[in-house]
């Protein structure tokens, strides 16, 4: 079958930008570290010394070694160590130490390759004081290329991509929730900033969809279990932004099993529902996820929130795909069970978790199936920087093992928020 013959989805309900500020909590790089005098002397030394294979060599023990990417995957010597250096590189660079440690005579040091204010790769140098009383590089390991950075997206960018695709509306999640979580390792240092980073966070994100109201929407996010979770919703409710509330049970650190976290969760889904603010979800919040976690959340946490759309994201509830969680859920519906009346399912990287496994492709068809294809929508997630623009998730969606009646079913379908 071919693209023309399905069409394309009306919208994509699952759809993420990439601000200045979590691109720079996702870019999070170790802090340079100023080295002892004599270490430091060297470091530049060695920069200096980029593409001269007489100066490197001075630099190096005798029998030196240093990893390439070419077999048999060490030199050692320092002549040949140097000659294999200074000829590796275009042009000059800067090696940024961010840590190091000394133990008598011996130490290490493991930091950044720099040229202008991009980093193009790693290094990890072993160091030996000689008897001269000079230090020596004793071993080198760089590895290429370097930290793959996130760039910011915008929702210029991001309406470009649902035209490339002929997608006419999109679901835009904020990722405010990254601010208040204690998994993200750069939180901890601004922890007592968290609730001001997220409010930053959901109002950027509010100002870059209002630049495209016949095309986007947003939904505001935050951490359910913190204290101000309700105050933040309510915010977000009243300055009349957000369409609805995303929730990341992974990221927060929800734990199903804690009846204290299910409370929190709880609480923020019913005031969801009071002020009829529509929903989605990433279940998902651990390696644990199953069927009883999916039963929770049917029974504490859908059940709060009757009477506005609940989505769960990624069909099953995200990451690496459970058929005993999805059955839950599947039986549930199909079943007829009230509280299953608003519930509804986006395939956000579903195809792309799924491999290659027929009998994965297979299995999540049949789920599909037994939920009904109207309660399925489609989803792309992003930042497309970090996965795949609307257009290339789309064919990869199509790869499902569906008729071509149930993809064009699946395109056609648009969320209640959205119409």
């Amino acid at each position: 079958m071919s693209a023309a013959d399905i069409g394309v989805p009306i919208a994509d309900h699952h759809q993420h930008l990439l601000s200045p500020a979590v691109a720079a909590l996702q870019n999070h790089m170790w802090s340079p570290v100023a080295l002892p005098a004599a270490l430091d002397r060297l470091l530049q030394r060695r920069a200096n010394a980029w593409n001269d294979k007489r100066l490197l060599a001075a630099l190096y023990t005798k029998d030196a070694t240093v990893f390439t990417a070419q077999s048999p995957g060490w030199i050692r010597g320092r002549d040949r160590v140097a000659a294999y250096l200074s000829t590796r590189f275009a042009s000059e660079y800067h090696l940024i130490p961010v840590t190091y440690r000394i133990h008598g005579n011996s130490g290490n040091v493991i930091g950044y390759f720099r040229r202008r204010e991009k980093h193009i790769g790693y290094f990890a140098l072993a160091v030996e004081r000689e008897g001269d009383g000079k230090w020596r590089i004793s071993a080198e390991t760089p590895s290429f290329p370097g930290p793959r950075l996130a760039e910011p997206e915008t929702a210029a960018q991001l309406v470009a991509y649902l035209d490339e695709a002929g997608i006419r509306k999109a679901v835009v999640l904020s990722d405010a929730y990254y601010f208040d979580s204690g998994k993200i390792e750069a939180n901890a240092a601004g922890a007592r900033d968290a609730r001001a980073n997220v409010q930053a966070e959901n109002d950027w994100t509010a100002r870059q969809v209002a630049q495209f109201p016949d095309r986007l929407v947003a939904f505001c996010s935050f951490n359910p279990l913190k204290d101000y979770a309700l105050e933040e919703l309510d915010r977000c409710k009243a300055s009349g932004q957000f369409t609805g509330l995303k929730l990341h049970f992974g990221t927060s650190e929800v734990d199903l099993r804690n009846p204290a976290h299910v409370r929190k969760v709880r609480a923020v889904v019913q005031a969801a529902n009071r002020s009829r603010t529509p929903i989605i979800v990433h279940v998902r919040a651990d390696a644990n996820y199953g069927p009883v976690e999916a039963q929770i959340v049917l029974n504490e946490i859908v059940s709060a929130a009757p009477d506005v759309p609940f989505q769960i994201a990624h069909l099953w509830g995200g990451e690496n795909y459970s058929d005993a969680a999805l059955e839950v859920y599947a039986d549930a519906v199909a079943e007829g069970d009230p509280r299953t009346a608003n519930l509804y399912f986006d395939l956000a990287e579903v195809a792309l978790a799924a491999g290659n496994s027929q009998d994965t492709l297979q299995s999540i068809a049949a789920r599909i199936r037994q939920i009904g294809l109207k309660r399925i929508l489609y989803g792309s997630d992003g930042p497309v920087a970090d996965s795949m623009s609307p257009k290339d998730a789309w064919k990869k969606t199509q790869g499902l093992p569906l008729t071509m009646d149930e993809l064009r079913s699946i395109a056609a379908n648009v969320a209640p928020y959205l119409r």
